[in-house]
């Protein structure tokens, strides 16, 4: 279990959590049902990733750890199912293999009636063929009026009936109901619970474990979309008037499972009138198999499964259709774009914020990143392949003989100014390679991430050209054609097509490219020697076409002729994620010492946050060669790269984290009120960028965090003391820690209780002041009408917010808190009227930002939020002798509203602020507000890494 990855991947608006085990090319995708969650599959997950497949399940929106949609009462099987299909395209997945159980088969069985090439098979448990609409009503209107999907359809009565118990126990009640082989009816007087005597074990299949697990997940998503979907969605019509599956199917029935007894069900299945809508459908029953019979049975449920799967496996092609390939292809843009005095030729294709930027090789050009390109961009993102001047459709140099990789290099990050770029992933291939680690070590701000394949770390210089003079053979393929001349009458015997030919032969064995001294490169290849079977006739024409145009000037010279010449980097250190892809099979291991410097870590020494990939039957073209492995392995790293979420349990409460970044020094942001993790996304990103691991986490009652159990009861103290258990939980000795608004609280609290914790501690919007008799002192000043004066009395802001969605409720708080004046009402006015809903959020705020903001508090409420800071202000710390010797920042908005409190800019620029904390430095920023790190973010973050550098963590 420990093995499976979990992730949150953004689809259609919401984020879905995703879970995962298995590398294997051959996707299978397990969709749950009610009252199941991801962990429902866990067994099938870590079975059929062992069979070699890659396991994916996910929590459907508002389920488990997934988003619920904006309007959860909305929600309905088209959402599920479509949110699939996204996330297939998300993770660049062409074609999966669809599992579904219970509910989740509704989705698995539109998909693959609405999207048949997107669905390699379909397994379903417990639910034989239905659609949403008339064939789902005709069953349920058949079932007693005291049937529990029939309870469960009325608005309310589930929420009522649930609602008198804890969540495990209704979760237990299900799971014992659901069990057994009779119909789950209700008499008049009782409801759906009732039905559970209180004393009834688990079955035996099911462990407290398993229920707590279950219980959890629910705890935090509730069971508003649950009941939506699947019981009050049924009757949405599908809008597919006649649909029929032709994938191969297999369903899975427990002889024992009670959906038998629904009217006319068991016949559907047993008769065959099933296979009117799925021809190609098997069928399996288990004698003993009840509806959960994946949980009850998993050895038996994960043999039937595999044995299917590996049954169709020969017949069933699952990679990129070639249609879909091919109208991909030509979805794909060229243009040319001029940059330091030459046109380079730019393939373009995906709209997505993030860009991946791809770098060709010898004997390569653009169109050798062709799978990869259409692949990102599937998955979300905007690729760009350039041909490098000299090759393709660029110019030349001016110049051919005098090019570098200093060119390069410096093409391309002309190009992304040209296209107002800021940071990119780059990815590189064989000499492609090099511009990448060379913009890695030399402009680590532009380099989002670096994907290498088949060459490992190296920079051009006297000892590159000095290793291949001195450790290959004189024959070998790089030495000769270093040598001028040499090449170009080797190459001039052939035209353009059989040299190409030639050369991909040759560069596609495993061995040593080495002629004799009577011999030239291209004597090495028989001209009836067939080309690799995954490089085609077409593909060959696209390449000797495009170096018909360029001819070899430029691609002997870079990278062969130039090898030697210095970049001019002496101290290589590349701090950016990075991955290198390597084919066991790659030739460029047998190099002198080139396997042990890889194998060995050597190449770490250089990228220190580096991970390896061989592949077992990988040659020198491994992109081409094995693109659907490739592929996965390069969008898994994208997305990788992006903010990780979990929940980690600390005092009793779970805690959400966010992450990013694996450096070895930690910074902790601790956001204010409004606040949540996602306030900090600008700063996490940047400083995980900066080589520094980046943790942000919900208080406890805010955002996808647990409330205290008496929230009304929650202190700063336990804020604080969430911190250290945080850090203590993940083995964290020291961190800085980053707080904003009250976050600086307990940041100050630790810096003054735990100094071995805190290595520095950077504040924005509030300088230092602890819970207690001094704040207390600084609120009895300010206005009656004041927010903060308002909000301290129980219950005023609970029925001012109370009037409004909670989206509006964000939007005027943004708004009012953005000012540089004092947020007060009159006597006849509440905070909330402050603020005409007219008027337009902060430029810097998005209605996107905007509706992130209000699902948190939406899933959270206002009960916490209220309680601290507001109520929680007056509440001593137990602090008597505050001192923080660590080094510390205050940034500081000219504009923020703080400085208008009696007293606080006095006590700042008087520097009595330096009693309580002496190393501490101060940044005015003049047009900042109170939402400085989110107003002006790249100011912040400078200041934030500047700092951050300084110090020692």
């Amino acid at each position: 279990m420990e093995q499976i990855k979990h992730s949150h991947v953004q689809v259609r608006g919401v984020k879905l959590h995703v879970a995962e085990i298995g590398t294997g090319p051959k996707v299978v995708v397990f969709i749950h049902g009610f009252p199941e969650i991801w962990y429902s599959w866990r067994y099938q997950m870590i079975a059929v990733a062992t069979a070699g497949y890659r396991a994916i399940a996910i929590d459907c929106r508002g389920y488990g750890l997934s988003d619920h949609s904006p309007e959860p009462h909305k929600t309905t099987f088209n959402d599920f199912a479509d949110d699939v299909v996204a996330l297939l395209d998300s993770l660049g997945i062409s074609k999966a293999f669809l599992v579904g159980k219970d509910s989740g088969v509704i989705p698995a069985y539109m998909i693959a009636a609405a999207h048949p090439e997107k669905v390699a098979s379909i397994i379903t448990m417990g639910v034989p063929f239905m659609v949403p609409g008339p064939m789902t009503l005709q069953f349920l209107d058949k079932l007693p009026k005291g049937f529990y999907i029939l309870r469960w359809q009325e608005p309310g009565r589930a929420e009522a009936d649930f609602g008198r118990f804890d969540v495990k126990t209704v979760i237990r009640k299900i799971y014992i109901l659901f069990s057994g082989s009779e119909l789950q009816v209700a008499s008049d007087d009782q409801e759906i619970m009732d039905l559970v005597d209180p004393s009834t074990p688990l079955p035996p299949w099911f462990s407290e474990e398993d229920l707590s697990v279950y219980a959890g997940l629910y705890e935090n998503s509730g069971f508003r979309t649950a009941l939506q979907v699947p019981y009050r969605s049924f009757g949405n019509d599908f809008e597919i008037t006649d649909p029929k599956i032709t994938a191969p199917a297999l369903l899975i029935m427990g002889e024992k499972d009670y959906d038998l007894k629904f009217p006319g069900m068991e016949d559907f299945i047993r008769s065959g009138e099933v296979k009117k809508f799925m021809p190609n459908l098997e069928i399996k029953f288990m004698a003993e198999g009840n509806h959960f019979v994946q949980e009850q049975l998993p050895e038996e449920v994960n043999q039937l499964i595999i044995s299917f799967f590996n049954k169709i496996i020969s017949s069933q092609d699952i990679n990129l259709p070639p249609t879909l390939f091919l109208s991909s292809m030509e979805e794909i843009q060229h243009s040319h774009v001029q940059v330091r005095g030459v046109k380079l030729h730019v393939a373009e294709i995906g709209t997505g914020p993030k860009v991946v930027v791809f770098l060709h090789g010898f004997p390569e050009i653009w169109y050798s990143w062709r799978h990869q390109m259409i692949a990102v961009a599937k998955a979300g993102y905007r690729a760009i392949a350039i041909d490098f001047r000299g090759y393709g459709l660029s110019d030349h140099s001016p110049e051919p003989e005098k090019t570098t990789f200093n060119d390069f290099a410096d093409d391309v990050v002309a190009l992304l100014d040209s296209l107002s770029i800021n940071m990119a992933f780059l990815v590189g291939k064989d000499a492609g390679a090099i511009p990448a680690y060379m913009l890695g070590a030399s402009c680590p701000e532009k380099v989002a991430g670096i994907i290498t394949l088949g060459v490992p770390f190296m920079l051009p210089g006297p000892s590159m050209g000095q290793n291949i003079t001195d450790n290959l053979p004189r024959g070998f393929y790089t030495v000769r054609l270093k040598e001028p001349g040499r090449a170009e009458a080797d190459f001039g015997r052939f035209d353009v097509k059989t040299v190409i030919r030639n050369i991909y032969i040759l560069f596609s064995g495993s061995e040593l490219q080495i002629a004799a001294d009577d011999k030239e490169i291209m004597d090495l290849v028989d001209p009836s020697t067939p080309l690799p079977p995954w490089f085609s006739e077409e593909d060959l024409s696209v390449y000797a076409g495009l170096y018909e145009n360029s001819g070899f000037r430029t691609a002997f010279r870079v990278p062969y002729r130039s090898m030697d010449i210095d970049c001019g980097i002496t101290d290589p250190k590349i701090t950016a994620p990075a991955l290198l892809i390597m084919g066991e099979k790659d030739y460029v291991l047998k190099f002198p010492g080139m396997e042990d410097f890889v194998r060995s870590g050597q190449v770490k020494h250089f990228m220190p946050n580096l991970e390896i990939e061989f592949m077992a039957e990988g040659n020198h073209f491994v992109q081409e060669q094995l693109p659907e492995q490739v592929n996965h392995l390069i969008i898994s790293f994208l997305n990788k790269i992006k903010i990780q979420h979990s929940h980690v349990r600390v005092r009793g409460v779970k805690l959400h984290v966010a992450e990013i970044g694996n450096g070895p020094k930690v910074v902790v942001f601790l956001h204010g009120f409004p606040g949540i993790w996602y306030s900090w996304r600008h700063q996490m990103i940047a400083v995980a960028k900066a080589g520094y691991r980046a943790i942000v986490i919900d208080f406890r009652g805010y955002g996808l965090s647990d409330h205290s159990p008496e929230p009304e009861k929650t202190t700063f103290n336990d804020l604080a003391d969430d911190v250290v258990a945080l850090l203590d939980s993940l083995s964290i000795s020291k961190a800085v820690l980053v707080g904003k608004n009250f976050g600086v609280v307990p940041a100050h609290m630790l810096g003054a209780a735990c100094p071995e914790k805190v290595a520095g501690i950077i504040t924005m919007g509030i300088p230092f002041l602890l819970p207690g008799p001094s704040v207390l002192q600084i609120i009895k000043d300010l206005p009656k009408g004041f927010y903060g004066v308002r909000w301290k009395e129980p219950g005023r802001a609970e029925a001012d917010f109370g009037r409004f969605d909670v989206k509006t409720v964000m939007r005027k708080i943004f708004i009012l808190f953005s000012g540089c004046e004092m947020p007060v009402a009159d006597d006849d006015q509440e905070i909330m009227d402050l603020v005409d809903t007219s008027t337009p959020l902060p430029p810097w705020f998005s209605e996107e930002d905007l509706s992130v903001y209000a699902d948190l508090f939406a899933n959270s409420g206002f009960r916490t939020a209220l309680q601290v800071p507001y109520r929680a202000f007056g509440i001593d710390c137990g602090i008597t002798d505050p001192k923080i010797t660590s080094p510390a920042l205050l940034i500081l908005g000219e504009k923020d509203y703080v400085l208008k409190f009696p007293g606080i800019e006095d006590f700042i620029r008087s520097d009595q602020l330096k009693d309580f904390i002496p190393n501490m430095e101060m940044k005015f920023m003049a047009d900042g507000n109170h939402f400085v790190q989110e107003q002006l973010p790249e100011q912040v973050n400078q200041l934030i890494i500047s700092f951050l550098d300084k110090i020692s963590i």
